[in-house]
């Protein structure tokens, strides 16, 4: 109940908004219920991959396949395949952290022959900044012109719908909205607008009042305009860096958890990284030594 002499706002109306993986999931930027994941390949009943096991021999990419262990030009190639020299345990490329970005790089680089080490200092991957993030798919009408982000940031978006295809991770095409609430804000989108199109965002639309309370009737009622970008959207942060780091593993990439690096050196022309290498107490207590394979670390309980 409200306090005397206060009036609570009208509630915003009972949409029953979709959430990702409840009756349904969101792929490839659109929503898809439960009764029809299997057009899309949601296989419920085979979700193990065995499935697709199974098509492994008539592939013709089958002797390239980093699945296939005893072939020799496999993609990418873990220490326990490729990185074995006279120098003792190295790799070609070494990635610290595997949130977001670390995790989206080590899965480009599998596609290589080369050996790659992802390395995380917490106990599994996107404990860091990514675990807190809002998950926005910018589409770019708010970067500078002429820098990195600018650049990318619209690129980078049109890309997710077909990540989404190829990991699962729930991207959730839904648009945004920048919202004025007086003429001289009305004045910025249209800034905002033009700024959109020198970096190449397409799609980009000022809505009217009218149009804007049909599209989004919970508005704030003293909004009069809004800038429209369809192609905006968002994922869940966490599970887009878990797709990412799982399929880089897939294909070979050797990932490193609970891996602090506390030094990086050159000798000979190569980087020595120094690891603080942790487990848990209980761990530690039922193991009785370090099992760190080999690489430079030292080994302490938490």
């Amino acid at each position: 109940m409200a306090p005397q002499g206060i009036s609570l706002p009208t509630p915003p109306p009972n949409r029953k908004l979709n959430q990702h993986g409840v009756n349904g999931v969101y792929y490839a930027g659109n929503w898809v219920d439960i009764e029809d994941c299997g057009k899309v390949g949601y296989n419920i009943k085979n979700s193990s991959g065995d499935q697709f096991v199974s098509k492994c021999a008539s592939c013709p990419n089958k002797n390239t396949c980093a699945k296939n262990k005893k072939q020799s030009n496999i993609r990418s190639r873990s220490v326990l395949d490729a990185s074995k020299d006279s120098m003792g345990i190295t790799y070609d490329i070494c990635i610290i952290g595997s949130g977001c970005v670390g995790s989206a790089i080590a899965r480009e680089l599998s596609k290589y022959q080369l050996s790659v080490l992802l390395l995380e200092a917490a106990d599994d991957v996107s404990q860091g900044a990514t675990k807190g993030n809002s998950g926005i798919v910018h589409a770019g009408y708010d970067d500078t012109p002429n820098t990195n982000r600018a650049k990318f940031c619209w690129k980078g978006n049109q890309m997710f719908e077909e990540l989404d295809r190829e990991l699962r991770f729930g991207y959730q095409k839904n648009g945004s909205l920048v919202i004025a609430s007086n003429q001289s804000e009305v004045e910025i989108l249209h800034g905002l607008m033009k700024r959109g199109e020198t970096n190449g965002v397409q799609n980009l639309k000022i809505l009217s009042k009218k149009e804007l309370f049909e599209m989004e009737p919970a508005i704030n009622p003293d909004a009069i305009a809004a800038l429209y970008s369809p192609d905006a959207g968002n994922v869940i942060p966490y599970e887009y860096a878990i797709a990412l780091a799982e399929n880089a593993v897939d294909n070979g990439v050797e990932l490193r958890i609970r891996r602090e690096v506390s030094e990086i050196d050159k000798e000979n022309g190569l980087f020595v990284l120094k690891v603080k290498h942790w487990e848990p107490q209980s761990y530690v207590e039922s193991q009785k030594k370090n099992d760190g394979a080999g690489e430079s670390s030292t080994f302490k309980k938490l």
